[in-house]
């Protein structure tokens, strides 16, 4: 059997005769019934179409349509639409002739093509020896058409085109092999008829391969790239660059979407921390009544009555809810701290004793200095809570025992990493806490910083003492990161901006100031019962005390009597403490102040300068600091 409708290399011979035979059994079963205006062929309906409208008719009405002067872009639109057209058709025809002649082999799909091809009108195939049609993007395939029904239309019109104008039959031929094969292929004309070539020879092969095929050729046919080529690199570029920008865009709402999450955890970690603020700033008051009150009792009872146990009592439960204030307070960044040039590596080694013990024999305690001395400017009791607080959580984290590594370094955090941790760039001192338990939940790894958030059993954990380390540290102008591994352990990492090194440790204190005195005292605090039992402590000190409920009392007894200093709260309707205090030093120049608080925002423009008692205080502490404060120069 020889080939009828098609020409290709002689190893392909077998395979295209099967071709053959296949799609002329197809034909074969033709029927036409003008009367019902219809053409069938294998049970499938045919339309017959005039090959010029298709070719050089379709060209001069888009130029008709484009106008005089734009007949580049007429053959541009032409040329678009019609490979467009073709490419879709041949994968649809492809696709149906497969299914209904039950053709698998992807090679009997393709050879088919050529077949189809010359059955249906379009051209005779002669396909070069060179062609290497394989299904994957090494495909190629070098053929010729030496009839083409779109040359043939423009030699007929008796028009040449400067261009190569069969595009139905590149993307014909190219749809049908894209379909057979599962690759993407277009195919260009090298040579055409219809532009004075002796043949219409055609390159098919992956789109991002045949431009180097056309360019090797150039020189043998003066062969231009299709325009269309250009505008499938447009639209590649532009598909490419869509991505990017989708790619960017979710990568942006993903972002945005984290900072709104984080404005809004740091909005309600902001009004929790207010509202505790506002209730530690009561508890204050009502816990330095209770320390007052018990103390004045303890010391009326002697120490032999057996009632100062009860007293005792009081005593401690106020120290204890004393400490758990400050972590309210600490956490809502409004405990009055104060600061004091400190090494770090000297203070967390004077603590590891006490963590020892607290750890217990089971847990080893290892204390690392990696560097020079270590200055910073902390409020040395909240350095111990963060110290405490920490190595409590590593301890609880290994039930089976392991090693905790506390580990003093020093940073130098440059703005990308300063920017991300939310703090100034500069030098830090960091000390990590390292431990080998049970680690973190990644679920719950970002809650760990809320106040009252915790993974202890109900009675084993308040759910302040990260929130306290987070609190202070960030107030002190520091950070705190954490990573940890399930199985593996948890690392805290507290960065601390570094002091400078010029900066010296502060004088030693003064001495022990005397605990009684003489001199009038102005007492200005608007809670009744601490009013009272501060009048009551400093009465029985010795002093001279002007009692005033409010600060238009304490101006009229300031205008009325001599007074040696004014002790006063700092946070009061309608005047504040540091106001005050000018106010009565215009009409008491010599009067010496001291200022109480438990609700002193720490760095604060209108904090007060000089002497000032934290609440909640010990008569002790009263006296000390009002004997310190008359006797200041």
């Amino acid at each position: 059997m020889s080939l009828r409708t098609v020409r290709v290399p002689e190893q392909f011979t077998a395979l295209f005769e099967e071709a053959e035979r296949v799609v002329s059994a197809y034909f074969r079963d033709r029927r036409e019934d003008p009367e019902r205006g219809t053409i069938e062929v294998f049970g499938e309906r045919y339309v017959l179409v005039r090959a010029a409208s298709l070719s050089v008719e379709f060209f001069r009405v888009c130029q008709e349509l484009y106008g005089d002067g734009r007949e580049a872009e007429a053959n541009e639109f032409a040329r678009n639409i019609l490979f467009d057209l073709a490419h879709s058709i041949g994968k649809s025809d492809a696709k149906n002739f497969h299914a209904k002649m039950g053709l698998i082999d992807p090679v009997a799909k393709l050879s088919a093509g050529p077949v189809h091809f010359a059955h249906t009108g379009w051209a005779f195939v002669d396909i070069s020896p060179e062609s290497k049609p394989v299904p994957d993007e090494g495909f190629f395939l070098l053929y010729d058409h030496p009839s083409s029904f779109e040359a043939d239309a423009w030699l007929a019109a008796g028009r040449t085109q400067s261009f190569p104008v069969c595009i139905m039959n590149s993307g014909y031929s190219s749809g049908w092999c894209e379909e057979s094969f599962g690759v993407p292929l277009v195919a260009a004309e090298l040579q055409c008829r219809a532009r004075g070539d002796a043949a219409c020879r055609f390159v098919m092969a992956h789109p991002q391969r045949i431009e180097a095929h056309l360019d090797a050729r150039v020189a043998r046919g003066r062969a231009n790239i299709p325009d269309f080529f250009s505008r499938k690199r447009m639209e590649d570029e532009l598909r490419r660059a869509h991505d990017e920008l989708e790619q960017r865009v979710t990568e942006e709402i993903a972002r945005r979407e984290g900072a709104e999450r984080q404005l809004a955890r740091a909005q309600r970690l902001e009004a929790l921390g207010r509202l505790s603020g506002g209730i530690a700033h009561d508890f204050n008051n009502m816990i330095a009544v209770m320390l007052a009150n018990s103390s004045v009792l303890r010391e009326r009872l002697g120490p032999k009555d057996p009632r100062v146990r009860f007293a005792d009592e009081v005593i401690a439960a106020c120290d204890r809810a004393t400490k758990l204030v400050k972590q309210l307070l600490a956490f809502a960044s409004s405990q009055a701290i104060t600061r004091e040039r400190l090494e770090l590596g000297a203070a967390v080694a004077r603590a590891s004793g006490m963590l020892a013990r607290l750890i217990g024999d089971d847990i080893e305690l290892a204390v690392l200095d990696e560097g020079p001395e270590a200055w910073i400017e902390f409020d040395p009791t909240q350095l111990d809570q963060v110290i405490l607080n920490l190595v409590v959580n590593a301890r609880d984290a290994m039930k089976a025992g392991g090693r905790v590594t506390l580990t003093v370094g020093r940073r130098l955090l440059d703005r990308d990493l300063a920017t991300a941790l939310q703090v100034e760039p500069g030098a830090y001192v960091s000390l990590s806490v390292a431990d080998t338990g049970a680690g973190i939940d990644p679920a719950v790894l970002p809650q760990i910083f809320d106040p009252f958030f915790t993974t202890k059993p109900e009675g084993r954990g308040t759910g302040l003492g990260l929130a306290t380390v987070y609190g202070v540290v960030r107030q002190a102008g520091g950070a705190v990161t954490v990573e940890s591994t399930p199985g593996q352990g948890t690392t805290f990492e507290i960065l601390f901006p570094a002091a400078a090194a010029s900066e010296r440790p502060p004088a030693a204190a003064p001495g022990e100031a005397p605990l009684r005195g003489h001199e009038t005292v102005l007492l200005v605090e608007d809670a009744h019962e601490l009013r009272a039992v501060l009048a009551t402590i400093l009465q029985g000190l010795g002093y001279v005390v002007l009692v005033a409920r409010d600060v238009e009392h304490a101006l009229e007894l300031s205008s009325r009597r001599a007074i040696d200093l004014l002790l006063t709260d700092v946070v009061m309707p309608r005047m504040r403490g540091p106001e005050l205090a000018e106010r009565v030093r215009a009409l008491q120049p010599r009067a010496k102040v001291l200022f109480m608080s438990g609700y002193a925002e720490a760095g604060a423009s209108d904090h007060p300068s000089g002497p000032w008692l934290i609440k909640p205080f010990s008569p002790e502490e009263l006296a000390r600091r009002v004997g310190a404060a008359l006797r200041e120069p």
